[in-house]
């Protein structure tokens, strides 16, 4: 450990990741600790998965509460605080709600923003501080192996020095035809891209959990799910209604 009079930690995200990192860092106690959290986005918590960029409001998580690792507050207790226009948005009853349940995406984000703002009071209160760079891009980083200190440079092109990094940078969709090849996408993120109407077959490569995405999506802009008296669920496409209609 650094001799000087900081131990300066840098986090490279404030997503999921750097949340996770932020309270076993916290919860360590260590001595004469200062934390600074680079974040690209102006918020905390949500990264690309749980916000505008990865998710529609048809999207839902792949787990529920109880599989969550505990922050600070369970998903079952935070959605007692949440408004109640919040949680009519998304079809959610408070009362009903349970730890085996799933969340939607853009909700749980917003579970982790205020899990990371009780993280930072819980910091504070421990002596622990804390620097939240916001719409701040990390450009480069540097490791001097001598003095054993990484410079990080962020897109302000100010230098900080940290004893010690962690690089919590999530998710990457690199494009490589989209753009180029008309109706491809690399990939359905953000989902916005996809919210158009589609009279014509589509091809979905893959079938895992980012295949859904992309389904639901579609299937959101392109069509009404229903159920029928017998709860049986029907999804009738919104160009065929029109033209019954017409």
């Amino acid at each position: 450990m650094a001799t000087h009079q900081h131990f300066k930690i840098g986090i490279l995200g404030g997503g999921p990741s750097a949340l996770f990192i932020y309270k076993r860092l916290v919860d360590a106690d260590l001595p004469n600790m200062e934390i600074t959290i680079f974040e690209k986005r102006s918020r905390l918590g949500e990264g690309m998965p749980y916000s505008m960029e990865g998710a529609n409001d048809e999207h839902i998580t792949n787990v529920s509460g109880n599989e969550i690792p505990e922050i600070v507050t369970s998903i079952a207790d935070w959605i007692n605080t949440v408004p109640k226009d919040t949680l009519d948005k998304f079809h959610i009853d408070a009362s009903r709600f349970n730890e085996y349940k799933t969340l939607p995406r853009l909700l749980f984000g917003q579970y982790l923003t205020a899990q990371f703002k009780m993280l930072e009071k819980i910091a504070k209160d421990k002596g622990i501080q804390t620097n939240i760079l916001f719409n701040t891009e990390v450009a480069d980083i540097i490791d001097d192996k001598e003095t054993k200190i990484t410079t990080v440079i962020a897109n302000d092109q100010e230098k900080r020095d940290f004893d010690a990094i962690v690089i919590c940078t999530g998710h990457l969709w690199p494009k490589k035809h989209e753009g180029k090849i008309p109706g491809y996408f690399d990939s359905p993120y953000p989902p916005v891209k996809l919210g158009f109407k589609a009279d014509h077959p589509i091809a979905v490569r893959g079938s895992s959990l980012t295949a859904v995405d992309a389904i639901r999506t579609l299937g959101r802009y392109n069509g009404d799910f229903a159920k029928d008296k017998n709860s049986k669920l029907t999804y009738t496409v919104k160009l065929i209604h029109r033209i019954l209609k017409s």
